[in-house]
């Protein structure tokens, strides 16, 4: 009995710093935005509690609904567009060939450059005056296009930022593409399957659990996405590609409003908590895990 609390009081002494820090930095933040959502409340004056009117209040702010709307599209467009490339990427750096470590490499690296360095690089190549592409379009005859300010192209450029960033999930389907049993291909091999089809019957179903994993948090970092639109364009052409989490920032630290901007986060957790209990209970249906009989990991 002795032992047995010497073990448990250790447990708890390892474990308090964290408890510590969790119940400090993210239950209590958490607890206290909460309650602030339901006030008009600048953080320089007493909070004067108003109810509901926060979140009431965002289904008539234009600027809000175009927000969520640019950032709907981001993750209902970008994500399947970014995590098929990122599919047919690791595909080609699955094959065997003299130097693909290198490849492998150089396609990994602007993963490792900070978000605000990559912005500034892009900056560079799409500059709507002198910039890169600018220049090899005009060198080619053709004439400049202004993508920046431009409301049908800022949206195709901001999420070609995320798919050149997106080398950590190579990484992950590459990782799935190597644990692939070999013997299942053989057997398909020996029954004369083709390309196309042994991908679509053995390797795509495979990598469903990758696929899953990659999309939740593809949904999570677009519907958080803040420093490309705000390096990039600040929001613009007219609120082209202002995001969520930009008109946050805004209403917070520009308006000073910041009880509306506690509603507007606790209502992106919502719709970020809906679409990710979505998809894992979806997952039943479409994601194989080997070993399984069946879908879904149910034997």
């Amino acid at each position: 009995m002795v032992k047995k609390w010497k073990e448990d009081g250790a447990f708890l002494l390892f474990i308090t710093p964290w408890v510590i820090g969790f119940l400090c930095f993210f239950v209590g933040p958490a607890a206290a935005s909460l309650t602030y959502s339901f006030a008009d409340y600048n953080a320089i004056t007493a909070p004067d509690w108003i109810g509901f009117d926060n979140y009431t209040r965002l289904w008539s702010d234009e600027v809000y609904l175009e927000s969520l709307r640019n950032t709907l599209y981001f993750v209902f467009v970008g994500v399947p567009i970014t995590v098929t490339f990122q599919i047919l990427l690791a595909l080609l750096l699955n094959i065997e060939l003299p130097g693909i470590r290198y490849f492998r490499t150089l396609y990994y690296l602007p993963y490792l450059v900070p978000p605000v360095a990559t912005v500034v690089i892009w900056m560079i190549l799409f500059g709507s005056g002198d910039g890169v592409v600018n220049t090899l379009i005009q060198g080619l005859g053709g004439g400049r296009v202004d993508w920046m300010n431009s409301e049908a192209l800022i949206k195709p450029v901001i999420i070609t930022i995320g798919m050149w960033m997106s080398g950590g999930s190579v990484l992950i389907f590459l990782a799935g593409l190597k644990g692939i049993p070999s013997s299942l291909y053989e057997a398909a091999r020996i029954d004369g399957s083709g390309k196309v089809r042994t991908f679509f019957a053995i390797t795509l179903p495979m990598l469903t659990p990758s696929i899953l994993f990659t999309v939740v948090m593809q949904v999570i970092y677009y519907f958080q996405m803040f420093t490309e639109a705000m390096l990039l364009s600040r929001g613009g052409p007219d609120y082209a590609s202002q995001t969520y989490m930009m008109n946050t920032y805004q209403v917070a630290f520009r308006d000073l409003n910041f009880g509306y901007a506690m509603a507007q986060s606790w209502v992106l957790f919502l719709i970020i908590l809906v679409i990710t209990v979505v998809l894992m209970k979806s997952s039943n249906r479409w994601v194989y895990y080997e070993g399984d009989e069946k879908k879904g990991g149910k034997p």
